[in-house]
């Protein structure tokens, strides 16, 4: 690299919000660490290479890489290249992506701790993204004995890119609406992106396919907007695209500053589930059990006890944990206390907020109390935790 300040150029779309939260990762970490001379434009994740970068003299590209020409086609401008698209191993090229693993984890276990016992996947078949979450979730949910229900769309010719698999998914939307009748219900259904959960959802509505009392959704990217629009508010898993991106321009930097880079895939594990109206039922065939669970749920971070719920569902305690034990498989403080956790965990991830300040929010007693469960439970302390979660600067 030239002395002076480094030129970079981004190949990621800006009209998605997975796109603009890995911008915002980029600008944060040349903020920090630079200044960096960015070049970029509107354009569409299949835009390809523009033709303005052949003539280009710059130091370095971050390039949301579809296939194999456009990964050689920018090798051969001679700069540094990292991939933020990780749907293929490309040589010489270090990529960065969602954890598809870590993203069926979430999906499953959240379905899990609901109570499904009927659980399906909708996704795209042949799109790397879309097979790689749905093995993992069939692969998670295999671990607990069940058997995953897979609808996915097999086109009669492989389309370009990703836009126009999504655009030919909406023509099926009567088919998937006629899988659905023949699954058992309630089902709880993982959607391989936001777009595909908002299809599924717009062929519950026109089939007259109830969600969540019959069906529950959940999508991947947490686009706000386009979960807003659905009907009801649709669920989603968010990635931790603002990580993904700051890592990728931190990798870079080194590859622009003459370091070689080890040649990986470089996972990323997404942030949370961000719960909406279309998970929003307990499948459990108990009222009392479904009024307690919704009680924890809204209420678990006001500091309540066991008397409390019990207090709310009218119901002895004897009467109440049995219910808890054949349908949930715990007891009520267990559960409280699973709420509890994943409220510190989030809060871990996404503040900077004291420990002290946590343990109010999440409703614990003590800052002791907590740290000791913390230990048991992960193995490691809230302070690892938030370490293991941060980007590093």
């Amino acid at each position: 690299m030239a002395a002076g300040i480094p030129r970079v150029a981004l190949l990621i779309e800006s009209s998605r919000t997975y796109g603009r939260g890995i911008l915002r990762g980029i600008a944060r970490y040349a903020h920090v660490n630079g200044p960096w001379s960015i070049y970029s434009q509107e354009r569409e994740l299949h835009s390809g290479v523009p033709a303005w970068l052949k003539e280009w003299k710059g130091d370095g590209i971050i390039a949301r890489i579809e296939d194999p020409r456009m990964a050689n086609a920018l090798l051969r401008l001679g700069h540094p290249v990292v991939d933020v698209l990780g749907n293929n191993r490309f040589k010489a090229i270090p990529g960065f992506d969602t954890d598809a693993c870590a993203v069926a984890q979430l999906a499953a276990d959240f379905f899990l701790q609901a109570g499904f016992g009927h659980l399906a996947f909708c996704g795209y078949r042949g799109i790397p993204f879309s097979d790689r979450r749905e093995a993992a979730f069939c692969a998670r949910l295999e671990k607990w004995g069940l058997k995953v229900r897979v609808f996915s769309s097999r086109l009669p010719h492989y389309p370009p890119h990703i836009q126009a698999v999504e655009q030919s998914g909406l023509a099926a939307e009567q088919a998937i609406a006629g899988w659905l009748r023949q699954q058992p219900w309630p089902l709880g259904l993982f959607a391989c992106n936001d777009v595909r959960a908002q299809q599924v959802l717009n062929a519950c509505r026109e089939h007259g396919v109830k969600v969540p009392e019959q069906v529950a959704v959940m999508g991947v990217d947490d686009d706000d907007v386009l979960c807003n629009l659905c009907d009801p508010p649709l669920t989603s898993i968010e990635p931790d695209t603002e990580r993904l991106g700051f890592e990728a321009a931190r990798q870079l930097d080194q590859m622009m500053q003459g370091k070689k880079p080890e040649i990986e895939l470089v996972q990323i594990p997404p942030l949370r589930v961000v719960e909406r109206a279309s998970t929003d039922v307990v499948p459990i065939g108990d009222a009392i059990t479904v009024q307690a669970m919704r009680f924890i749920r809204d209420h678990v971070d006001d500091g309540i006890s066991v008397k409390d719920v019990l207090a709310n569902a009218g119901r002895s305690r004897t009467d109440l944990e049995q219910r808890f034990r054949r349908w949930l498989k715990t007891s009520i403080h267990g559960e409280i206390i699973r709420r509890r956790m994943d409220r510190v965990c989030s809060l871990l991830r996404q503040t900077d907020l004291h420990l002290n300040e946590i343990t109010r929010r999440a409703g614990f007693s003590t800052t002791a109390h907590l740290c000791r469960l913390f230990h048991s439970r992960l193995g490691q302390t809230p302070t690892q935790y938030r370490d293991s979660h941060k980007i590093k600067r």
